[in-house]
């Protein structure tokens, strides 16, 4: 507990060191999710759930059944991902001969 003390009396002298770190985390939620709990956001943030409903609603987040749904953006929209192989024919027959051997 006495780390924890000491802690927050390294940030205490910094102005605007919780809202400037608030800021970040909101950032990257947006770059990584399309859709979170709101308690999820609550404990990143260091809020309680009524504060994290009003931040949902300056960030202009949708909220239905305790889901916060973030705007898609370039970041958190899902990707598919093709990944081709050139195997040539000598390659594979030299697989198929060592299974066999086994």
């Amino acid at each position: 507990m006495e780390d924890d003390d000491e802690e927050e009396s390294a940030v205490d002298g910094i102005a605007g060191f919780d809202k400037g770190l608030r800021k970040l985390i909101i950032n990257e939620i947006t770059s990584t999710f399309q859709t979170v709990e709101t308690q999820l956001v609550g404990k990143m943030v260091n809020l309680d759930e009524e504060a994290v409903l009003r931040l949902a609603k300056e960030q202009g987040w949708s909220v239905s059944n305790g889901i916060i749904s973030l705007p898609l953006k370039a970041e958190n929209e899902a990707k598919t991902t093709v990944i081709k192989e050139n195997v040539k024919f000598e390659q594979l027959t030299k697989i198929l001969g060592a299974a066999n051997d086994i």
